[in-house]
């Protein structure tokens, strides 16, 4: 199997409490995931990421709406892999993209994607504001996402794993460069990941998912666009702007961006 390298290829809130201090809120709780801090806020996901040592949490994903009217979701423009910057009037995602919800909301998948090879594009954590030289020290040590394939011989039913994307703060600053393959879409493959995260404090923890076309709860809607698999399980619970997102950088939501294309059926 290929090895991990950084060479690779290419709802109402509770009264009295505003959204935008509940966002806070999270974000300085999740951090304690980041940071292994013992206060009040944080103890709670502290726990939560202890228990998940052993066995994998469900992953958490948002969606960023209308990713799907995008021309190309491989090649995204610079708007979307940098939200901070200002969009141009040629710029294919000014005035289309605006929000990132949770993807396990999304009113079904897209079943036109099976019967064609669905390209995978790995882009790297996001967003680009909280990788901030000054927010380092709180980011985690080690990331290892894993893209669990059907297995190659049914004889032997278990998923073939491939290594494909990493992130390691330590001796160095490395993160895998953007990777892209083809995933064999079927009614009975969907794609599914697990992602294993090393915090700067405290024992690591891992989550997964699998994504479908149904309706199954607590499970990301498959369709063509961008998705952000959060690194912290609970991150992406509640819609977001994409201006918001930029801005604030919470580190409760940092993700790897991930993206899903069509591609032309062989021939």
């Amino acid at each position: 199997m290929p090895q991990r390298t950084s060479n690779d290829d290419d709802a109402p809130l509770a009264p009295g409490l505003r959204r935008r201090d509940f966002l806070a809120m999270s974000s300085v709780g999740i951090a304690g995931l980041w940071l292994g801090g013992l206060s009040r806020l944080e103890a709670a996901p502290i726990a939560v990421a202890a228990s998940a040592a052993t066995a994998p949490r469900p992953m958490s994903l948002g969606y960023l709406a209308g990713s799907d009217l995008l021309p190309n979701v491989i090649y995204l423009p610079r708007r979307v892999l940098n939200p901070s910057t200002r969009a141009r009037a040629a710029d294919p995602a000014n005035g289309v993209l605006s929000t990132v919800v949770p993807a396990d909301g999304l009113q079904g998948g897209d079943t036109s994607l099976v019967g064609r090879p669905l390209g995978m594009k790995i882009h790297g954590l996001y967003p680009p504001a909280a990788l901030a030289v000054k927010r380092q020290p709180a980011m985690p040590l080690a990331v290892d996402l894993d893209v669990l394939f059907p297995p190659p011989d049914p004889v032997f039913p278990k998923p073939a794993r491939y290594f494909a994307w990493s992130f390691r703060r330590r001796p160095g600053w490395d993160p895998s460069a953007p990777v892209k393959f083809v995933f064999p879409l079927d009614w009975q493959a969907m794609p599914e990941m697990e992602m294993r995260v090393t915090p700067a404090k405290g024992a690591p923890w891992t989550v997964s998912t699998r994504f479908t076309l149904d309706y199954e709860t607590g499970r990301p809607r498959l369709r063509r666009g961008v998705y952000l698999l959060g690194l912290a399980p609970g991150a992406w619970q509640w819609d977001i702007s994409l201006a918001e997102l930029a801005r604030a950088a919470p580190l409760g939501l940092l993700s790897v961006m991930v993206s899903f294309e069509a591609l032309p059926a062989a021939t």
